[in-house]
């Protein structure tokens, strides 16, 4: 279902399981407003939610909230009840005024620029949305990351994943597709620490660069040289990369760091005793809803 636009709304994909007198919410947020990224979008997230014996509805409102009541109206239209009860819904999630992702993010880079990496693990139908990355090769960034956790002995969250790239220069380039797999392993990091999995919030002034094989094991990307000068330039003190690529890429002024593996990165970065561990930000709860916006 999906009902029209009004001035000042914004569209929200609700997902949930209609039981003919009662909606439990999975999730909700806000839709893309690129038409392609939409239908991406619809079609990821339907499959989902269908595998999960749910629905995936499209509706306007001001909030999040107002866009769960607005299907609420829609169920109760559509079965001819005065009432429709409402469950399993978490604190109202994304709406206009809120971060869509908190308690969990690093810096990377690819041969173009420096990124920061922001995830967030939300109740919901189990799933992985990346934002901020070519089409072209998201799904198989979210295949790369998903099975080099896995294999690497870590558990993938059974929850709503989101994970978002953004450039750290405020003129800065998008992420383009040659080059983009750099970005596997901060990306990696990043969803564990949202569900829980790495006892720290953050690591300041340190970037993660490198791709995941699907066995976890840390490949060297595109323009990995480049990657780490970009790093640098952006403040960064201390730079993980694949550990065959060290001695290409040494830097003076930053420390570079290699890792062979996503299961020796998690270990260094966990590790309380090793310089790189840093005082963590606020500690995330994944299922806890998300932190509030300065």
């Amino acid at each position: 279902m999906s009902t029209e636009p009004t001035i000042g709304h914004t569209e929200f994909i609700v997902a949930g399981q209609d039981a003919g007198s009662a909606f439990t919410l999975w999730d909700v947020w806000p839709a893309p407003t690129d038409p392609a990224r939409r239908a991406i979008m619809l079609e990821e997230a339907g499959s989902d939610a269908f595998d999960a014996f749910g629905e995936l509805f499209t509706t306007y409102g001001a909030t999040a909230q107002e866009a769960v009541h607005g299907v609420l109206r829609e169920l109760r239209e559509r079965a001819g009840l005065d009432h429709y009860a409402l469950s399993g819904s978490r604190e109202w999630g994304p709406t206009l005024t809120s971060e869509l992702y908190g308690g969990a993010g690093v810096a990377a880079a690819t041969k173009d620029a420096a990124f920061g990496v922001a995830a967030s693990s939300l109740p919901g139908v189990p799933s992985f949305h990346l934002r901020g990355l070519p089409d072209r090769c998201a799904a198989s960034t979210r295949d790369r990351v998903r099975a080099g956790v896995i294999n690497s002995g870590r558990r993938w969250p059974m929850a709503s994943v989101w994970a978002e790239v953004t450039p750290l220069e405020p003129a800065g380039k998008d992420v383009s597709v040659a080059g983009a797999s750099a970005l596997d392993l901060a990306l990696a990091c990043s969803v564990l620490v949202a569900a829980g999995q790495i006892p720290c919030g953050c690591w300041p002034d340190v970037a993660l660069i490198g791709e995941l094989g699907l066995d976890g094991a840390v490949r060297t990307p595109m323009g990995l040289a480049e990657a780490v000068h970009g790093a640098a330039a952006q403040g960064a003190r201390a730079v993980l990369v694949p550990a065959d690529a060290v001695d290409d890429v040494d830097l003076a002024g930053v420390r570079v760091i290699g890792v062979a593996s996503l299961h020796e990165a998690l270990e260094l970065l966990s590790d309380e005793r090793h310089p790189l561990r840093m005082t963590a930000a606020a500690a995330h709860t994944p299922g806890s809803g998300l932190p509030a916006r300065d």
